[in-house]
């Protein structure tokens, strides 16, 4: 059962991984003059961005901040903020808890440090 809840939670952080890399290319793509950006406001910032820094080191700047959103979101599931309740994640299907005590915000950065 631990290797199934293993595999669910592998499942869980590479979502947020591809969303992280889905938003940070977003943001880094916009630095050009003639991208499409419908989901923001701030265009002129962007163009103004993309004078001073290229896309690539962008990207990684976004990368590593939204990273560590998702790090203090883990931290606020794994009860370290002032929520005033728990909070669990669990497979609908079974029922279970697919943390089992575990600390998120940990089990994250052990598994974005291995790819």
């Amino acid at each position: 059962m631990e290797s199934l809840n293993s595999n669910k939670l592998n499942s869980f952080f590479q979502e947020l991984e591809d969303i992280k890399q889905t938003y940070s290319e977003l943001s880094s793509s916009c630095l050009h003059k003639d991208s499409i950006m419908q989901w923001t406001e701030y265009k002129r910032e962007y163009e103004k961005i993309g004078g001073t820094i290229n896309s690539e080191t962008f990207r990684q700047i976004q990368s590593e901040l939204i990273e560590e959103v998702i790090y203090s979101i883990l931290e606020m599931l794994d009860g370290y903020k002032n929520l005033g309740f728990d909070i669990d994640i669990v497979d609908k299907q079974t029922g279970e808890s697919i943390i089992n005590g575990l600390q998120l915000h940990d089990k994250y950065r052990d598994f974005i440090n291995e790819e």
